[in-house]
């Protein structure tokens, strides 16, 4: 299936508008009928592309509450879906086929990393997946069915695989000064029992070159890390008080740092809609703008071929959800899922509130108290703060 250049920017047109809709409800009512038909034009020529992979989703409900989607998979006998959302409920789950057939299903594995669950259809199998291992490119157009054909969810690609898991990724053990404008990296603090404690680095030196790689700042040292695994050993320049010394530093594993941000910033990622219970910490993850609803997530996405690249993850907040790629989740069911029984879910805050999109209100003037103002800038200063403290940190991004 081939789409034109102008087809192509017709869907980016779309998208803005669609997502200007949600956030900005005042359009006339003339204006809102013109949009709310070209969305339905745009979504019926994303129909094509969704028909197969439509076939291979299913809703999953507990009673008359739907939990997640999920995606057939192996003979048609099996369902992969979320597991945070599946295993909220104490009662029987059933499987909604786009023909509105429904059959019962219970939960046979998990894969808590990955936050996924395996579940076993009881009754006549399904349509399976047909993975593709095809990666999308950075801005690709991607596109989740519901199990009618119809699109849950479209956007495109803004980041590439990575892994999200920060102990999965290598820890040098320093912070850099960024305020420093020479050449290297100069180092404001050492963590204590780093690899680069042990190795002898201190504060005040200057980071030169990591193997043969010169460093001309933060951002280039955090790029020659990308792809080491803790565990690997890195060679340093360092300029020690003047005099160059070679290092060999063992990376570690980067430390679980305690949620320092605290309820504001949590209110703050549910601004822009509802989002997933769990929504980090994948060890696979493709970073898109797509906006599925969190009972939405667990289904197939597809490009504008109609190839299953992956399924959905999590709706992570406003702009960002995440997909596992098909070669991901094939290598992934290849290994033995957990029981069940013994599996944990991940501990999530249950206390942020999410808000009702469809009393949106046009925006008004309020009166506002003084003594709360300052009280919000000085908490927002504080979050200033910190991320500054991130930017200076220079472990790597995967």
């Amino acid at each position: 299936m081939k789409y034109s250049i102008i087809t192509i920017l017709g869907i980016a047109i779309l998208h803005g508008m669609a997502a200007a809709q949600d956030d900005i409800p005042l359009l006339l009512p003339e204006e809102q009928q013109a949009v709310n038909q070209q969305t339905d034009e745009f979504n019926q020529s994303l129909v094509p592309c969704l028909t197969e992979a439509s076939k291979s989703t299913v809703r999953i409900w507990a009673g008359k509450h739907r939990l997640s989607y999920g995606t057939v998979i192996n003979d048609g006998g099996r369902i992969l879906s979320k597991w945070s959302e599946v295993a909220r409920v104490n009662r029987s789950l059933t499987a909604e086929s786009g023909d509105g057939q429904v059959r019962p299903v219970r939960i046979i594995g998990v894969y808590e990393d990955e936050d996924l669950a395996v579940l076993e259809i009881q009754g006549s199998p399904l349509k399976p997946v047909k993975w593709s291992t095809n990666t999308p490119a950075l801005g690709s157009f991607l596109a989740a069915p519901q199990p009618d054909g119809k699109p849950a969810a479209f956007g495109v690609v803004s980041v590439l695989e990575r892994n999200l898991r920060d102990t999965d990724q290598a820890f040098l053990g320093i912070a850099g000064a960024a305020d420093y404008d020479g050449t290297g990296v100069k180092i404001q603090e050492v963590t204590e029992q780093s690899g680069a404690a042990a190795a002898g680095i201190k504060a005040g030196d200057i980071i030169i070159k990591v193997g043969t790689r010169t460093i001309s700042g933060l951002l280039e040292l955090k790029n020659s890390l990308v792809g080491l695994n803790p565990g690997s050993t890195v060679s340093l320049l360092v300029k020690s008080n003047g005099v160059e010394k070679n290092f060999d530093v063992l990376l570690g594993s980067r430390p679980q740092f305690a949620n320092v941000l605290g309820a504001r910033l949590q209110q703050m990622e549910v601004m822009g809609g509802p989002i997933s219970r769990v929504r980090d910490s994948f060890s696979h993850a493709i970073q898109t703008d797509m906006r599925p609803q969190p009972d939405q997530i667990g289904g197939p996405v597809v490009d504008l071929q109609g190839r299953v690249i992956g399924i959905t993850m999590a709706r992570a907040d406003r702009t960002r959800s995440f997909v596992m790629p098909s070669a991901a989740i094939e290598k992934l069911l290849k290994q033995e899922s957990k029981n069940p029984a013994l599996a944990q879910l991940r501990r999530t805050d249950e206390t942020v509130s999410t808000p009702n999109r469809e009393r949106a209100m046009p925006p008004r003037m309020q009166s506002v108290n003084p003594e709360r103002l300052r009280r919000h800038m000085a908490e927002m200063q504080r979050l200033m703060e910190y991320m500054q403290e991130e930017m200076n940190n220079i472990e790597p991004q995967r």
